[in-house]
Formats: structure tokens, sequence, C-alpha cells
């Protein structure tokens, strides 16, 4: 009979946190067992001179998550090759408990005699004066020549979406009054409710993952539900985006007669990109996926701005009068019915613009409509005063100048397609949709690849999102085209901390902290991502990371009261962060006094955030990161924190967020922010033995997790925990309800994040890795994918047979991994496979090597 790795041959604390932050409830010994009594009467009546069978064992460390009483739960083996674990137990002895430091006390926005801080001196105090934000460089104006579309721009609003059906269960139930839906602790599937509240789009999964049915657990991820977005209002092979109602233009003179006639003479030349879907309202749907632009530069009587030749234009038109504009701008017009004027300036050689003054004053949406861009997204220019004085077609190179104030245009220019029109557009558009503004600065990017801000904005976006590796490149070319740039390296250590490249983004950090003469913002950034690095690293130094945060706070708290309100704001993410980490690395450290020192580090960092008004559109992301804080301070140290409130807290704090955004992606990002507090809310749950609605819990936060991992790159440490929680809720539908054949569904989804994943090795954790496959091959053998089965128990016992060669793992392990082989070779009728590993289980038995 089959049967998983013993428990009783296995040193305890083999697991690290991140693998016991996705731990769930638990298993059911003794059904395992009737299973395998039931497999081996069956295998001894079919095949009577089979090898002997073995019964099917757990370790420990599975066995005990499933328990349904309320008890703590076995720890996992530990790799003896890892000294320290970032959440790793406390010593107990008194002479280790003498030797821990005393957790340093939480501090006061202002410092006092009572923190563990050295009071600040009036010089430190006076270098806020001199503090300098860090920001990105804004476009400028205008343009040294004096072109329109450089002012700082208006761009419209997006349309709202229809509500998402929220997902809930078990602590779902904490915030049931404010949710869509409810899914109580003892309920097996989801009402999903066909008329969801307009008023409200919650955030969250839309698919429920609870489903008695086991297909309908394959996926949470919804379905996309649009293509491309920017698109030309020729292309007739799509499904185009419904445009709102919008208020009817204010009565101005039409010119019916030159409008006609100007849509007669203006065309577009196609280049070579890649078209969407079909035609955007001006108010666009925020689409599910990257949207692509319709790129269709216009031209007037066959003459196109960046392209056509002075000779080719004289040659057409035939000779025209110079003319001099009072800024200097020199170059020729013609007068050709029914316009008033058409000036042309010319960049060298080749024709520059094109200015086509109409006869009469003509509405917006009108010229737009014959002119057949009335469905593209336009950025609106404003001068000094913020009064608009035109309107950007970008895609098109088109510009309507406007009598300002007014929807009453004057004239049209036309324009090389300009690269800050796209990057004016994409910040109009970023806080509405994140999908527009990637896909325009990404264009601005391909026709200028030198545009420092259009790189630095993406960059930015890119993080939000968690596409780590394109942040990465991004991050370089950015800080290649500057390489002085503070903030730009700043960001760039960020990336490579995400990417746990910690040494070279501690060195990036250490640099920027070197240089002379910076502000005691950068010094207190600097020193806060310091004290983040200490904390990630494989063996971190807790005390180091503290004294980091110390630092960060000693130089942001006077900043907090600065004059200038974006220091004020970068201060205060400064200090709500370093308070955070040092709760964190007092919960994962070995300190006295924890339970009572933690939960006043975490009510100063409450106390931060109530400083903040409660109209500022910051508020909701930093109670966010409030929640996310104190989560992973308890799954640190669960007695100090209890989690449940601050789960209640958290799933409040999405429907707060959800009542104002409409942007998918955004959604997504905020999913994904969920999912990990709660993944440490489920670390916390299991180390106080609390198992109840454990499941459910679990099925919520994968879903979460799922969905908000849609658009991301996930690192090797991210694809490592998703699927630890993946497989765990598998091994509970095997063995607490029996389903096997929903639990492979869950395997089907972890193995991918597991395969060819290095960050098992770098952690010492192959040896669990190898027993967990193991442990999975069960339910396949059982659910007849025998080919399966049989791969993944080799796969496991490859990973087995490494980590044993690297002593993080006892020997005897494999002979439950070999037993298991063994038992499914006999059954296959190999006798010869079976004979081979039923031997290697009896040696391996045999030799009880205990590691040191």
């Amino acid at each position: 009979m089959l049967r998983c790795p013993s428990a009783s041959v296995v040193k305890p604390g083999f697991a690290r946190a991140s693998f016991l932050a996705r731990g769930i409830v638990g298993l059911s010994l003794l059904f395992l067992c009737a299973i395998s009594v039931t497999a081996a009467e069956k295998t001894a009546d079919s095949k009577p001179g089979a090898a002997p069978r073995t019964l099917l064992r757990l370790p420990r460390w599975i066995e005990s998550l499933g328990e349904r009483a309320a008890r703590k739960p076995a720890e996992q083996p530990a790799a003896s090759a890892r000294k320290s674990s970032p959440r790793g137990p406390l010593a107990t002895s008194p002479q280790a408990v003498a030797s821990q430091p005393i957790a340093p006390k939480a501090l006061d926005t202002q410092p006092s005699d009572e923190s563990f801080l050295e009071p600040i001196t009036t010089e430190e105090t006076l270098e806020t004066e001199q503090a300098n934000e860090i920001d990105i460089a804004s476009t400028p104006a205008s343009s040294s020549e004096g072109k329109p579309g450089r002012a700082l721009l208006r761009s419209r609003t997006a349309a709202e979406l229809d509500a998402h059906t929220t997902l809930t269960s078990g602590w779902g139930d904490l915030v049931g009054e404010t949710t869509g839906t409810t899914l109580g602790a003892d309920s097996d599937s989801l009402d999903l409710s066909d008329e969801p509240t307009p008023a409200k789009p919650n955030l969250g999964p839309e698919t429920s993952v609870l489903k008695r049915e086991a297909l309908e657990r394959v996926s949470v991820q919804p379905e996309p539900t649009t293509a491309a977005a920017s698109s030309s209002a020729r292309s007739s092979d799509s499904k185009a985006f419904t445009p709102p109602e919008q208020a009817t233009p204010e009565q101005i003179p039409q010119g019916k007669k030159s409008v006609p006639a100007i849509a007669e003479q203006i065309s577009s030349i196609p280049v070579q990109a890649e078209h969407g879907s079909d035609s955007i309202p001006p108010i666009a749907t925020p689409p599910e996926e990257t949207p692509t632009l319709a790129i269709d530069p216009a031209s007037f009587r066959g003459v196109y701005p960046g392209k056509t030749t002075r000779e080719e234009l004289e040659s057409g038109w035939g000779a025209g009068e110079p003319f001099t504009r009072q800024d200097g701008e020199a170059g020729f017009f013609w007068e050709i019915e029914p316009f008033d004027r058409i000036e042309v300036t010319l960049d060298g050689d080749t024709v520059g613009s094109i200015r086509i003054k109409l006869a009469a004053p003509v509405a917006v949406s009108e010229l737009s409509k014959q002119l057949e861009i009335a469905d593209l997204r336009t950025v609106s220019i404003l001068d000094e005063d913020g009064v608009s004085i035109g309107e950007v077609f970008p895609e098109r190179g088109v510009i309507f100048s406007v009598n300002p104030g007014t929807q009453s245009a004057t004239a049209v220019m036309l324009e090389p397609l300009d690269p800050e029109s796209f990057v004016l557009r994409s910040e109009g558009e970023m806080s509405e949709s994140v999908a527009f503004a990637i896909a325009d600065l990404h264009y601005a990017i391909e026709i200028d690849p030198k545009h420092l801000r259009a790189h630095r904005l993406l960059l930015v976006l890119m993080c939000e999102q968690g596409r780590w590796q394109q942040a990465s490149r991004l991050a370089t070319a950015a800080e290649t085209l500057d390489p002085l740039d503070i903030w730009t390296r700043l960001k760039h250590a960020s990336v490579l901390m995400a990417l746990n490249r910690l040494e070279d983004a501690r060195e990036k950090v250490a640099g920027v902290k070197a240089q002379e003469n910076i502000s005691p913002l950068v010094t207190a950034q600097a020193d806060r991502m310091l004290g983040r690095i200490a904390l990630a690293s494989t063996s971190p130094d807790y005390q180091k990371a503290v004294s980091h945060f110390e630092e960060a706070i000693r130089k942001a708290t006077p900043l907090s009261s600065n004059r200038s309100t974006s220091i004020q704001k970068a201060a205060r993410d400064v200090l709500l962060d370093a308070h955070l980490g040092t709760a964190l690395a007092i919960a994962r450290g070995t300190w006295q006094q924890k339970s009572r020192v933690i939960p006043k580090w975490i009510a100063r960092s409450e106390a931060i955030l109530s400083e903040v008004k409660s109209d500022d559109t910051d508020r909701d992301m930093m109670e966010l990161q409030l929640c996310r804080g104190a989560l992973a301070a308890s799954a640190g140290s669960a007695d100090s924190i209890d989690a449940l409130p601050w789960v209640k807290r958290l799933l409040e704090t999405r429907d707060r967020l959800g009542e104002h955004t409409s942007d998918p992606w955004r959604q997504r990002q905020i999913d994904w922010e969920i999912g990990e507090g709660l993944s440490d809310a489920l670390v916390a749950s299991q180390k106080r033995g609390d198992a109840s609605d454990m499941l459910d819990n679990a099925t919520l936060t994968a879903a979460y997790l799922e969905r908000g991992a849609t658009l991301r790159e996930l690192t090797d440490a991210e694809r490592r925990n998703v699927g630890d929680l993946l497989f765990r809720i598998g091994i509970l539908h095997s063995l607490q309800k029996g389903d096997h054949a929903t639990a492979v569904t869950w395997f089907d989804k972890a193995v991918p994040l597991w395969n060819n994943n290095p960050s098992f090795a770098t952690q010492g954790e192959l040896g669990r890795l190898g027993e967990s496959f193991v442990s999975m091959a069960i339910s396949y053998w059982q659910v007849e994918r025998r080919e399966d089965a049989l791969a993944i128990s080799r796969k496991g016992v490859d990973f087995m047979v490494e980590a044993v060669d690297q002593k993080q793992l006892d020997e005897r392990s494999l002979a439950v991994a070999y037993g298991n082989l063994s038992t499914m070779y006999a059954e296959e009728g190999d006798s010869d496979q079976s004979k081979t590993y039923a031997e290697m289980a009896s040696r391996a038995e045999a030799t009880g090597t205990k590691l040191q």
C-alpha cells in the first residue's frame, strides 16, 4: 500500500515561515488509514504474489495541519544547514532568555526621553528646512520652440465598471454586512448574485472556488472581457466599447461649410503598428487586458508632417507666401478655399507642421466626427491658468486649437507623432486606467527611447503591478539615462529587493546613503530600505533591522511637520513603514517582552494613520498597509497580536477601496495585497491552534491571490508561497473530505509554480518539496492518473535524495517514498521495478542516519 513520508523518523522544525504562512487546517489520519487498508485488500486480491504493502502514513508536519481540535500544529522538520529562520521558534532555556535583548519601546511621533532613541538635536531639526522632496520631474509646460501640447493635461474620466461579486467565507462573515455575497463557514458553495450593487464595485474574486463540482474549482481567474482597446475608427472587424451618454455641446457657430471640406482633405498614413479591435469612446471603460494603439498619422492634401519634403510640397501646392509669427517661427502659407489660411512650417528640408485656420469656429465634437477621430481618447492642453486651449489626438498627430475655456475649434494642426502627448495622456488617465497608461508610455518610449519621464512613470506602474522583470529593465534604462538621479536609484533598489537580489539592493542603497549633502528625507528612505533588506535576508539580522528603522524614524519625524506637503507625505510613508518594520523584526526575532512591546509599535503605527485626513486619497491604501503590517507581525508572534480584528479591518478596507476603484488592473493589485494579508492571518491562526473555518479561509485567500496574480510576474518566492497554499488546500480536500478529484485540481495548479523554482534550493527546502510531491502522488493514484502519480513520485524522490546529500533531510525518510513507488509498480504489474524499490526502501529504513 502507498504511504506518505513517515513523521516518526523525521526531526521537527523543518519548514520556514513562508511555508507555515500557507499552513491551513489539517488532515484526518484515521480516514487515510481506512483508504490504505481498503486499497491494500483490493491489491492483495488482485496481485497475490506482490510485495507486502505498508500502511499509508503522512509526516507529522502535514498530519497536524488538519486536526480539527484546537491545538498547536507540529512543526515541520528543520534543515540543519539553516541556523536561523525568519519566523523560527524562540529559545526557551533560562540561559537563552537571559541573553535575549529587551524589545525596543514604541516611539511617539515626537521623540521623548522614554523612547530608546536619543532626543533629536536642534541642528538635526534645522535640516528640515533644507530637505528636498524626491519626485519624478514634471513635464515642461512648453517646449523651447513654444509648441502647444506641453502644458499640464487634464484627461477625461473613465467610466465606472459594474460591481464585482465578492467571494467571502469564514473571515468574510466578519464584514458580511458590507459585502455583496457571504459564504458561511459550513457552506460548500457560493450564492452568486445576478444583480450586483451598482454603487459599490467590490473587489475580490469573481468566481467561487468552493463549488462541489471538481471542474469548477480549477480556476478562480475571470475571463478577459475585452481585447485591445485603442484602435482606429476604421477597424470594422471587432467589437467596440459602448460609450456613455455625453453632455450636449454648447451652442456655437458650426461652420458647416468648412467641416466636410477639411474632412475630405485630411487623411491618414498607416504605420507599422499593431491595431486594436476597434475604436474607443473618449470616455473609455478601463480594459481587462493590455490595449494596443491604432497609430495613423494624419496628412492634408497628400502632405505628411515629418515626411514630405519641401520640394514635394511646392511641386504639389505651388510656391507659398513666406510668413513669420510673433514667436519667431517662420514658414509659408497658402490661401486655399474654403479655408481661411493654410500655414506650413519646415523642419530643415521637411514639413514640420501644418496649421489649417478655419473660416469659422466649429464645435470640437462635430469636427472630430467629420474627421473620424471622435472615438479616440484625447488629452486637453491647459494654459498657465488651467484654462483649456486645445485638444490633442496623439495617435493621429492632430491638435485642435480652441477659444480659451470653450469647445469652439478655430484651427487644426497636424504634426509628427509626439511622445510627449502620449506621456501627458498617460498621466491624466493613470488613476483611472493603468492599461491605457501603460500602452501610451510604451509607445512614447518606442518613439523616443531616451524619454526619461516615460521610463520613470512606466517603472512605477510596473512595480505596482508586480511585473518585476520589466521593472528591472526599465530601472536599468532610466538609471543609464540619468545615473545621478536619487529617485531612480532607490526605485531600482526596491526592484532588486523584490527579485531577491538583496546584496545588489543593499549596495545600491548604501551608495545613495554614502553620497555627500543628501537630504534627511533621502537618509530616512535609505535606512528604511536597509532595514527591510536586513529582514528579508536568508539569515535575518533583526537587531540591525531595528537599528536602521530607528535611524529612519529619527530622520523622518521632524520632516512630518515640514511646510512642503509632498515632504510631509513622504516622511509619513517612511514613518509608517519603519514602525511596522520594527514590529515585524521584534515579532520574528528573539527578544524579551515581545507580547508587551509589539502592540505598542502597532498602536504607534495607528497613531500615524490617524493624523491623515479622512478625505486624503492615500488614506485607504495606508490603512491597507497598516493591516498588512499588523498581520505580518501576528504571523511572526501570534501570541502578541490577535489576527482576527485585523482581518476584519483588512476586509472592510477592501470594501472601501472597491467603492472608488473601477480599474480592473488596480483591483487585481489590491486583490494581491488582500491575499498576502490573509496568508499571514492563516499563519497566525495555525500558530494559535485555531482550526475553525480554516479550509474556507484558505480557499478565500487562494482566490484573492490567484486573481491578483493574473497580470503579475511572480518571483520565485511568490511562486513557492502560492504553490504552498494551493498544495495545502489540496491535501485538506483529499484527507479531510476524501475528495481526491478536487485535490488534484489544486495540485495541478501548484506543480507548475514549483517546477524549475530555485528558491527551494536557496532556502534549504528541497526535502520538504520532495515529501510534498510524494504526498500529492497518492491523490493522483486514487483518481487513476497513474502516469502522473509515478512521475510526481519519482520527481519527489529526486528532490529528497538531493536534500539527503546536502544533509537537509534524514535518509530514513526515503523509505516511505521508495515504498510508495514499490507499491505503485506492483499494482502496475512491473514486479522488477517494484522489487528494486522495495529493496531500496528496506536499505533506507535500516540506515537510521540521524542529522546532527
